[in-house]
């Protein structure tokens, strides 16, 4: 690491990486808090709760800023890690520094660490200098990825943890030292505490190298307690309010927006509220938001068995949105030539990457595996643009592999 640090091109690269964030932040962050961020912060402030739904009368609870003494419902519709950061954010801040600007400067910060990480990881998988920077200095300068830093968004620290989840994997299987399969643990219940679905892909992960690259009980025994002794404290959060150990409850609510009767590729919001205006019958408890969630799955599944076949094409179309290109895309500048060009270069070469690394036992496998599941996995719900982001260092990676690949086949 001491080396690393000596480094004058890493440290060069970190810098001229700080100051595209700080030009960037400055013409297009975020001026404040928005959308449920706002809110269920807004609402925890007023009611001590965690929330974002307020009830309004006995038949009927919104979405909106309560006020003083309105009863607000506590949510389990998205982790709470990025949330508690916000919260801490502001606790620290108190009040004198713009919260929205410390926000976005610990997001650059945590953006440069994850520079340092892949970096630090491509050093262990390439030995040739030229690949190690090649996937470096891509990273460091990909547009989306410089842009996600400056917007109020999870994605940055979803990067940032993913990046060290691989670290220490990496550190742990070449050296077996514990204290780096603690930390690997802990990293993974941190994952799970700021997307669910990462609870599917640590399983994956401890599965596939902890029973399948090389059978060791022990290991899985010992990563499982230490992560669920991680997202304890939520869960029994969540116990204290819905007597139920649950972490999130979003699954209809997702399925229902990317399957519905448009047929969109970045979902539509307006299904949502069609049914959540149809039924005004649901009991205005804790558990209000488990039920209607319950509700948007039912929906969800008639549509997609009344016509399975119109479903699954829309199911490939966004495989293809996500890797390629949504044509439909509503967002802004998302046809922007920075934007599109790196990345429709990144994923095919990843893809092909991907396909490559199938054949490999080991840790390329396993990106390979964790790539397509993750685009799969997606792909059943809805395709936004800072989705494929997420992926941005896998899909480095396997581009980095490939690369090797040609060297090899064509040029050595």
């Amino acid at each position: 690491m001491n080396k690393i640090y000596k480094d004058k091109k890493i440290i060069f690269l970190l810098l001229a990486s700080l100051f595209t964030r700080i030009f960037v932040a400055y013409f297009y962050s975020d001026k404040a808090l928005a959308n449920e961020w706002g809110l269920i912060l807004h609402n925890y402030l007023i009611s001590g709760v965690f929330g974002f739904n307020v009830v309004i009368n006995e038949n009927l609870a919104i979405p909106k800023f309560a006020e003083v003494g309105e009863i607000v419902l506590p949510t389990v519709f998205m982790p709470p890690l990025y949330l508690y950061f916000i919260y801490f954010i502001k606790i620290l801040s108190n009040e004198i520094v713009n919260l929205t600007s410390i926000i976005i400067f610990t997001q650059i910060i945590s953006s440069l660490v994850s520079i340092l990480l892949l970096y630090l990881i491509l050093t262990k998988l390439a030995s040739n200098k030229f690949f190690i920077w090649v996937g470096t200095l891509s990273f460091a300068f990909f547009p989306l990825n410089i842009y996600a830093t400056t917007q109020i968004s999870s994605v940055s620290f979803q990067i940032f943890l993913n990046l060290t989840f691989f670290y220490y994997l990496i550190l742990f299987l070449n050296q077996k030292n514990f204290f780096y399969l603690i930390l690997f643990s802990i990293i993974g219940g941190l994952l799970i505490l700021i997307r669910g679905e990462y609870l599917v892909f640590y399983l994956f992960t401890i599965f596939y190298f902890f029973f399948i690259y090389k059978r060791n009980y022990k290991f899985i025994l010992i990563s499982l307690f230490i992560t669920l002794l991680t997202i304890s404290p939520y869960l029994q959060r969540n116990y204290k309010y819905f007597d139920t150990f649950i972490l999130t409850k979003s699954f209809g609510y997702n399925l229902l927006k990317g399957n519905n009767l448009s047929f969109k590729v970045e979902g539509d919001i307006q299904s949502i509220e069609n049914i959540k205006n149809s039924k005004k019958n649901i009991k205005l408890d804790n558990n209000y938001e488990i039920h209607l969630d319950n509700l948007y799955k039912e929906k969800a599944l008639y549509f997609i068995k009344e016509n399975p076949i119109e479903y699954f094409k829309l199911f490939l179309l966004k495989v293809f949105s996500f890797l390629i290109l949504d044509f439909n895309s509503t967002y802004p500048n998302y046809f922007n030539f920075f934007h599109l060009f790196p990345k429709i270069f990144i994923s095919i070469t990843s893809t092909l990457g991907a396909i490559f690394a199938l054949r490999k036992k080991g840790f390329y496998q396993f990106l390979s595996i964790y790539f397509f599941m993750n685009v799969f996995l997606f792909s059943i719900f809805f395709i936004l643009p800072r989705y494929s982001l997420m992926l941005l260092p896998v899909q480095i990676l396997l581009t980095i592999d490939f690369l090797k690949y040609l060297d090899r086949k064509f040029f050595n």
